[in-house]
């Protein structure tokens, strides 16, 4: 059977959910049915990753099925780090370059300085005018 794991909490013991589509037999409806099972973790897998099991003598009362191998990493981080990618690449066709950005940042600055000594110099006649 193939689940993912989906606590991996406790010592050695990792819980793994096995899920299956099934249709009902009166109605023909489609549900997800789903079973989690307490499995020996000796491959030291964590929580996402797919996993395939089998069942073996009883490890303790209720461990009765062993991870046999590692189907596939969690699932989750890995389509998280293709869209961080992706997202960069579109940003970068975008968006300028650093050198493009520093320099209007520059042009920026500057020109919010003239335009507070602009304001500022009306400022100042008028205390004069007023005193």
């Amino acid at each position: 059977m193939i689940g993912r794991v989906i606590s991996t909490k406790m010592q050695k013991t990792a819980v793994v959910v096995v899920e299956g589509k099934k249709i009902h037999p009166l109605y023909k409806k489609a549900f997800v049915k789903s079973k989690k099972y307490l499995v020996d973790n000796s491959f030291g897998v964590k929580d996402g990753d797919l996993v395939e099991i089998s069942k073996v003598a009883p490890v303790s009362k209720n461990k009765h099925w062993r991870v046999t191998k590692v189907v596939g990493k969690n699932l989750e981080e890995i389509t998280k780090e293709h869209l961080q990618a992706e997202a960069e690449k579109i940003v970068s066709e975008v968006m300028p370059g650093e050198k493009e950005t520093e320099e209007l940042s520059a042009i920026s600055r500057q020109t919010r300085k003239k335009v507070n000594k602009k304001q500022e110099i009306p400022k100042k006649e008028k205390e004069q005018s007023d005193s």
